[in-house]
């Protein structure tokens, strides 16, 4: 049976803000999210890319109970 697409993009987009969430809570702002499902795609800034990468098991315990195999912090900088 195929998903209804409607549905699965309200999925991620609630996903999408409950993500930016969890990255505020953590002090990770002006970020970019890409769903590439199963993977998220997350660009941050280069003053912030240190901080995120010293959270990155925290972040990939949280995030991905989402709905995310695959958690990625994109190498090409804000």
């Amino acid at each position: 049976m195929k998903k209804d697409s409607t549905l699965l993009q309200d999925d991620s987009s609630a996903a999408l803000t409950h993500i930016e969430q969890i990255l505020y809570e953590f002090q990770i702002e002006n970020v970019s999210l890409f769903d590439h499902d199963p993977v998220l795609r997350i660009q941050v800034s280069d003053a912030q890319f240190e901080h995120a990468l010293q959270l990155r098991e925290t972040l990939v315990e949280r995030i991905k109970p989402l709905g995310y195999r695959f958690i990625a912090i994109d190498l090409d900088t804000l």
